[in-house]
């Protein structure tokens, strides 16, 4: 990826699809502004969004080996990504928290797309299958 040094504006625009078992898969959309920066070597992906009223802060760390997403606001989420293994993350949303593995299936960062295909378990259980692509443009 190209050196970011101050932090560059970008418009972002987020797909994913979530497979229950047994269930019809679930689909959504999010654009919003967003920002892209270096920091310690790293590139990581900002911005905001708006639920029910509630604004959720969302950070990105745009890695091949090694991606996170870290949400927080009035939904708190911490998903590590690394192709092939099982790693812990987290997930709350008011007084609520519970711990997750997550298993990556497929991890793909770009100079303009991040993509994630991952797994949700918890308590031994499968709670989806996920596919989640970041489109990340100039605006």
């Amino acid at each position: 990826m190209e050196s970011i040094k101050d932090g560059k504006q970008v418009e972002v625009l987020l797909r994913s699809t979530i497979r229950h078992a047994g269930q019809e898969a679930e689909s959504h959309e999010l654009k919003s502004a967003g920002e892209l920066t270096v920091k310690a070597g790293k590139t990581y992906l900002r911005f905001e969004e708006k639920q029910n009223g509630q604004q959720i802060r969302t950070i990105v760390k745009l890695a091949q080996e090694d991606a996170f997403i870290m949400r927080s606001g009035a939904v708190q989420m911490r998903l590590p990504f690394t192709p092939g293994e099982f790693r812990s993350g987290t997930y709350g949303n008011g007084p609520a928290s519970f711990q997750l593995l997550v298993k990556t299936k497929k991890l793909e960062v770009t100079d303009d797309r991040f993509t994630a295909h991952y797994e949700l378990h918890a308590e031994g259980a499968l709670l989806g299958k996920h596919e989640l692509t970041i489109y990340y443009t100039e605006g």
